[in-house]
């Protein structure tokens, strides 16, 4: 069960990872500079706006699982 949780926790480190490293930050989406997008009311007006929003909502949902999971591991450890 363990060695399961250890996978688990290193699948989600990893994916945690790559989505963070493809999410713009704010400073890289426009404003001017950069790609030459620009911003209408603080958003990408490109459709890449949509795409930075599901990668944001799928980044804290995977943040919160690999919390969840290292909570798991640590408690399993202490127990047996």
């Amino acid at each position: 069960m363990l060695t399961v949780l250890y996978v688990l926790q290193i699948a989600v480190a990893l994916v945690l990872v790559g989505l963070t490293a493809v999410t713009q930050t704010k400073s890289e989406q426009g404003g001017g500079s950069g790609m030459g997008w620009g911003t209408i009311g603080g958003k990408s007006s490109s459709s890449i706006a949509g795409l930075e929003d599901q990668l944001t909502r799928i980044t804290t949902y995977s943040a919160v699982g690999f919390l969840v999971v290292s909570m798991l591991v640590a408690v399993l450890s202490l127990t047996g």
